[in-house]
């Protein structure tokens, strides 16, 4: 039976991830960091979907699960690992605090390097298996004010694309998936930190602006389902790609940056986060 963990399953894409494998059959080990959305989840799911709370932060945690999918799974293989959790913390890289650019770096990378290390012995029980990465558009495009999320995001390209060349001898798979904006909670929470930076006069009437547009991201961007169903073909294709751009933006707006050069760039790209600014 095909079986996959799934962190950050609690919410957005993670959520509608879970419940599209579990409705194809898929045995899913759900991986919250709430257990309140781990319940909702199940409530929605089939039996077979089990739920698991985890801190991809905290080695420990991240163990534990390793353990409990091992020791649910008996002598069988985990067929996947899809690494979904993340985070997104917004604000002027002058204006941040250290310790934010660290969590989200834990959260976002060193969380999906530390689940992935810790079951990769049960997706060798199978003879190879499927490793997938929910990076973004965001990790091959950068703008303003999102540089501690672009940092992790390039991150994720850069793992990716080294792990798969280290499992590709033993048939494990690595795939990204680069959503372009999708409406998510993510966007909500970045507000957030947004809100909780000292204030600045030099940045207030810029970072005003940004916080706009991410709430135009948490509204009107693409249907985590979408997502989803990329996610499934990663994970149950005979022979998944690489990367999955997802949407639009995905497939064009990093393909224009390389033709562009970079001032003319930066021009477009602080007109678009600065919209509401020039307007008011």
């Amino acid at each position: 039976m095909t079986s996959v963990l799934l962190t950050g399953a609690g919410s957005g894409i993670g959520a509608n991830t879970a419940l599209r494998l579990d409705r194809a059959g898929i045995r899913v080990f759900a991986a919250v960091h709430d257990l309140a959305d781990g319940e909702i989840l199940a409530r929605q799911a089939s039996p077979a979907l089990s739920v698991h709370a985890v801190d991809v932060t905290d080695q420990a945690s991240v163990e534990s699960l390793a353990e409990a999918v091992a020791s649910q799974l008996g002598g069988d293989p985990l067929t996947a690992v899809v690494n979904v959790a993340g985070q997104g913390i917004a604000g002027p890289l002058e204006l941040l605090p250290i310790e934010s650019l660290r969590q989200q770096l834990e959260v976002n990378v060193i969380g999906p390097v530390a689940v992935t290390q810790s079951v990769l012995p049960l997706l060798r029980r199978g003879h190879g298996g499927r490793i997938v990465f929910v990076g973004s558009v965001g990790g091959l495009v950068s703008v303003q004010f999102a540089g501690a999320y672009h940092a992790s995001k390039y991150a994720i390209e850069a793992i990716g694309d080294a792990w798969r060349q280290e499992l590709a001898p033993e048939g494990i798979w690595v795939s990204i998936v680069e959503p372009g904006p999708i409406a998510t909670p993510l966007w909500a929470k970045a507000v957030e930190t947004l809100d909780r930076l000292p204030a600045s006069e030099r940045y207030a009437d810029r970072i005003n602006a940004f916080r706009e547009s991410l709430r135009s991201a948490s509204k009107n961007g693409a249907s985590s389902a979408k997502v989803a169903a990329v996610i499934e073909h990663a994970v149950t294709s005979a022979k998944p790609r690489t990367r999955y751009p997802v949407g639009a933006a995905a497939a064009v707006v990093p393909k224009i940056r390389r033709l562009v050069p970079d001032r003319l760039f930066d021009k477009a790209a602080q007109r678009v986060t600065t919209k509401t600014a020039e307007t008011d």
